[in-house]
């Protein structure tokens, strides 16, 4: 499940087990309902147009607004994807990140063309429009010249399974079935040119042998798109033997990977939250990541922050990490504290408090 799927399913979840009297109701697709939605919620299901333009534009913009304006909702939500442009009111909008927009050469022209159509007249539209971080509010505020309080960061939690695994039973069991060699670095996301996987597979194939030992690097994740970077990387890397793409794994399975990993790299330029460090954090892995976009705020002083566009300081940090020793571990337990702070709960109450306040 990618990160926005999880946001959806895990928010819609907090929000049924919250005390009061609210009912939510779940408007969804027929292939991603019963992934998505919890069994307790009222659920409306239709079928997915075959045509990417004829679902956005026929489906998104007029079956589904025609659709709630008939459920008479007292407020409407759109958790993913760029919303309505003529939604029904009030209408609350999550943003996750302005991505899209922002590199739109990463993504597919009828994708580019849908974001940059769709995503300004919904922001204009919602009364209240929800992202994951105060970075991504700051960049939201800036391009789309909004009042302060139409704007709300709201970070998202971590499922609490994200817990560090030492149960015996289970390890084997992951590592078997993922063929996990037994020290490795580990990179959770999809392979998209933005996530810097070259960079990190070029800095991995720097460390000398002496500080890579017996060290892999894995890649966990979907395969992405425009990932010729990468490819060339690949190639050229003097250890491919060392480097291995898992592909997806399993949800279940994802708290012990983490923990099996000596540390986890995200090299990201571009995030709206970055969901995977906080899962990290939560089973207790060291981190690396970029110091930029959302991650200082989500790690704070957990992980090790490093310019992903210096290559040296990259390598710097993965030997560091390799290495361990005493602020290695003392970051490690940072994160386990810090992680407890971001719960789904609290997520689903400031959004609940959302909905109460555009309803007035």
């Amino acid at each position: 499940m990618g990160g926005y799927e999880r946001y959806v399913s895990s928010l819609l979840d907090a929000l049924v087990r919250l005390p009061g009297d609210h009912v939510m109701v779940a408007f969804t697709e027929r292939v991603y309902g019963p992934r998505l939605v919890p069994r307790a919620v009222e659920t409306h299901r239709v079928a997915t147009l075959p045509r990417f333009i004829a679902k956005v534009l026929l489906q998104d913009q007029t079956y589904w607004p025609l659709l709630m304006r008939r459920a008479r909702l007292d407020v409407m939500h759109t958790p993913i994807f760029a919303g309505m442009i003529r939604p029904p009111r009030p209408y609350v909008l999550t943003v996750h990140d302005l991505i899209p927009l922002q590199t739109p050469d990463a993504i597919t022209r009828s994708a580019a063309w849908y974001w940059q159509t769709v995503l300004p007249h919904s922001i204009a539209r919602a009364d209240t429009v929800i992202t994951g971080s105060e970075f991504t509010r700051g960049e939201i505020l800036e391009r789309f010249a909004l009042p302060q309080e139409r704007v709300v960061a709201i970070p998202h939690g971590v499922d609490p399974r994200f817990t560090p695994i030492d149960d015996e039973g289970v390890l084997p069991r992951v590592r078997d079935r993922h063929r996990l060699p037994r020290r490795y670095l580990l990179f959770v996301g999809i392979a998209s040119p933005r996530k810097n996987i070259d960079r990190l597979v070029r800095a991995f194939g720097m460390l000398t042998e002496e500080e890579r030992g017996d060290a892999h690097l894995l890649l966990a994740g979907p395969a992405g798109w425009k990932n010729a970077r990468l490819a060339e990387a690949l190639a050229a890397s003097p250890i491919p033997h060392r480097i291995r793409h898992l592909g997806v794994v399993a949800d279940e399975d994802l708290p012990a990977l983490y923990s099996l990993a000596a540390g986890v790299v995200n090299l990201s330029g571009r995030e709206g939250f970055g969901l995977p460090a906080l899962e990290a954090m939560a089973c207790g892995t060291p981190l690396v990541c970029a110091n930029r976009t959302s991650f200082p705020e989500v790690v704070g002083d957990t992980a090790l922050l490093v310019d992903p566009d210096d290559e040296r300081a990259v390598v710097r940090a993965l030997a560091a990490l390799l290495a361990g020793g005493a602020e290695i571990e003392a970051r490690r337990a940072r994160g386990l504290l810090r992680a407890r702070a971001f719960t789904w709960e609290r997520a689903a109450t400031a959004t609940l408090d959302v909905y109460r306040r555009v309803t007035g």
